[in-house]
């Protein structure tokens, strides 16, 4: 195992560093809503209907398209913000957080007029949302003017999340270093990182914090960083199996193995048939052979220890989330 940790981080590979925002902008067209996206290999409909929280049904015909329809990467879809994922008021269920959607402010636009064209949002809710205490705004400025309710186990975009619609939707709970792209970054600088919604497990009497809600691993912290410094993410999902390795199960330090990304990245795995998380570091490609034919990710078995896979269980649905440019 030593050996090939050693040759897979021997290929090193150099990352064309691009900052990118994780701010999702919303547009408007003909009086309908809708966000931008950005196809990205591997993607369908399916698994980009999971990120968004809505149907592929939805979004096919928004885009003049069949669900047959075969995408093509760097494609621009536009994802329609209907009422199962777009949201102004309320607190969201046990496996759902709310993700803050933002305008950019025009010349001569007021706090009313932009309520207005966004549902009619109140201009009380806008100043809430963006702690503005006056009417005053300026041109280019983003503001908050609705929120995205995904699923907290099947999008990567919970993390910018939120349990409850009334709060500052903008507030950083902490500030991180910040790099510029993927999980392997360099270029530092300081802007703020929210923290990662926690998710609750609903029982019949009260209301059970998931101790693993947020992931767990040695690698957390980097992949804050790495993903902070890009704050763009990309979300596939697939068949995970293990590989055996001596690492992790005193230090919880996780590794996986996956192709096309670079060796170093720090990627969140969830196991969606429980929604545990953690966070490893990809040592680098999938051997070839018929046995990884098929496999998104294989993962250290200490990790597959913490996402309570059984021995039972060689392969198991998983998202692996990571920042977008680390292809």
């Amino acid at each position: 195992m030593k050996k090939l940790v050693i040759i897979l981080f021997s290929f090193g590979i150099t990352l064309a560093l691009a900052a990118q925002s994780s701010d999702l902008i919303i547009q408007s067209e003909g009086g309908k809503l809708f966000l931008s996206h950005t196809v990205a290999p591997k993607e369908n409909l399916y698994s980009i209907g999971r990120l968004y929280n809505i149907s592929p049904k939805e979004i096919a015909p928004f885009n003049n398209m069949s669900l047959n329809s075969g995408l093509e990467i760097n494609q621009e879809l536009k994802i329609p913000l209907e009422t199962s994922n777009f949201a102004q008021h309320g607190t969201a269920a046990g496996d759902e957080v709310f993700v803050p959607l933002y305008h950019l402010v025009s010349q001569k636009e007021g706090l009313y007029r932009i309520g207005q064209n966004f549902n009619k949002a109140s201009v009380s809710d806008l100043k809430t949302w963006n702690n503005l205490t006056s009417e005053t705004i300026s041109n280019g400025q983003k503001l908050v003017v609705g929120f995205l309710r995904v699923k907290t186990s099947q999008s990567a975009l919970a993390a910018n999340g939120m349990k409850k619609i009334g709060s500052i939707a903008h507030a950083p709970a902490s500030t991180a270093p910040v790099v510029t792209k993927t999980e392997n970054n360099p270029v530092v600088t300081t802007k703020p990182v929210e923290e990662p919604a926690v998710k609750t497990v609903e029982t019949a009497q009260n209301t059970v914090l998931d101790s693993n809600a947020e992931g767990t691993g040695f690698f957390k912290g980097s992949y804050r960083e790495q993903a902070g410094s890009f704050n763009a993410f990309k979300s596939e999902m697939g068949v995970a199996a293990v590989f055996k390795s001596t690492s992790g199960w005193q230090d919880a330090k996780y590794y996986a193995l996956m192709n096309n990304i670079t060796p170093g990245t720090i990627v969140r795995i969830t196991n969606t048939n429980n929604s545990r998380i953690i966070f490893a570091k990809v040592l680098g490609e999938l051997p070839p052979g018929r046995e990884n034919e098929g496999l998104l990710v294989r993962i250290s078995n200490a990790a597959a220890a913490e996402l309570k896979l059984s021995d039972k269980e060689p392969k198991f649905a998983a998202e692996v989330a990571y920042a977008k440019g680390g292809r």
